[in-house]
């Protein structure tokens, strides 16, 4: 790119609504969480991806979680909460891993479409109960994500030959035949699994951890992320020649998260070089919707989302200060909107990452409670 930094932040700057905002203050609104909230969370606490035939997904669910801890909205995180216990997991998320998708069967009724779990849903669910139940002093919370880790652990964490505990996507569907397994990096945030080997010992987290960093360390040479990869038992971590040969909505979340990492989080400076391909790939002073891995060939126009995405990554490598103060439309669709929090969010101090992979939110240094909503 002639610099892919630089036409991000011109980009960006142009989706700017009204003048730059200072860092979060205690109590300090959310527009674009209160606007998400207004545009795809139903008053019972289902999140709805228009885009995608007004279906839900664990991911969705996950995600609202997490931005309702952010914002203080514990009316909305228990809302969040209850109808994924209730509708995904069948009516109990620590017996049960939730369903990834729900919505409109043939039939007309409405249900659960797809029971399969996904595994960076289900990771980010319980890493939102553990900080919801200390934030929040609810033990509910902490035993639910307790048992949700356990069942992490038994259906979605597996042992590949010669490296060990892996984090596969679901348990169903990735196990390929002739030992081959199909793997996500996007779904391993390292934060998220540096803390689960802080808080859940039964675990093997550090293995995970570790395997993490290695697919992409061996997928990401060119300093670009693949969407999907493969682990072959005779060969190792290869890119998929099915769903791997470029790097677009799934890997933008693998920047956004290395980007908020904590400087001295130990993986941060040796996934740098495997991660800092994405600066260079701007073409003609557009931000693309996807990369070829092989020949850094761009297609297509990214949308507003992968822009927010990429402000994180932005500030971590060039300190740059970029105004995030930005207006999403009504039919942008549920992913920009996910994007745009987790990217202004951080630039906006709501949130950060300590070094341990907890989560630290602006309200913690103003009260033990959150503010009211």
């Amino acid at each position: 790119m002639t610099s892919l930094i630089r036409h991000l932040f011109v980009a960006f700057c142009l989706l700017i609504s009204g003048t730059a905002t200072a860092a979060n203050t205690c109590g300090a609104p959310w527009p674009l969480w209160e606007k998400f909230v207004l545009v795809h969370i139903q008053p019972d606490g289902r999140v709805v991806d228009f885009f995608a035939n007004k279906t839900t997904t664990s991911e969705g669910q996950a995600y609202a979680l997490f931005f309702a801890l952010v914002a203080g909205d514990k009316l909305q995180f228990d809302r969040i909460l209850k109808w994924t216990q209730a509708n995904l997991a069948q009516g109990d998320l620590a017996l049960h891993l939730p369903a990834w998708q729900w919505g409109q069967r043939k039939d007309n009724t409405w249900g659960v479409l797809d029971s399969n779990s996904a595994s960076d849903a289900d990771l980010w669910i319980a890493y939102s109960l553990l900080h919801a139940a200390k934030l929040w002093n609810n033990l509910h919370y902490r035993v639910t994500a307790n048992a949700l880790l356990r069942a992490i652990r038994h259906h979605e964490v597996v042992k590949l030959p010669s490296i060990g505990k892996t984090l596969l996507p679901a348990p169903v569907g990735f196990a390929l035949k002739d030992k081959v397994w199909r793997l996500n990096p996007s779904y391993s945030p390292i934060q998220v699994l540096r803390f689960f080997s802080k808080v859940d010992l039964e675990g093997d987290w550090n293995e995970v951890l570790e395997n993490a960093f290695r697919m992409l360390a061996v997928t990401s040479r060119t300093g670009l992320s693949p969407d999907w990869v493969l682990y072959r038992a005779n060969q190792g971590f290869t890119l998929d020649p099915e769903q791997g040969k470029v790097s677009g909505y799934d890997a933008i979340r693998v920047y956004l998260w290395w980007a908020m990492l904590n400087p001295k989080e130990p993986y941060f400076e040796k996934l740098k070089p495997y991660i800092t391909g994405a600066k260079q790939f701007a073409v003609n002073a557009a931000l693309p919707e996807r990369v070829n891995i092989a020949d850094g060939q761009v297609t297509g126009s990214a949308p507003i989302g992968f822009i927010a995405a990429l402000a994180p990554y932005q500030k971590t490598l060039y300190n740059h200060i970029v105004r995030t103060e930005i207006t999403l439309g009504d039919d942008v669709g549920y992913y920009n909107y996910v994007l745009s929090l987790f990217g202004t969010g951080w630039m906006e101090n709501r949130y950060r990452f300590n070094v341990d992979g907890s989560l630290k939110v602006s309200y913690q240094k103003c009260a033990k409670q959150p503010p009211p909503h």
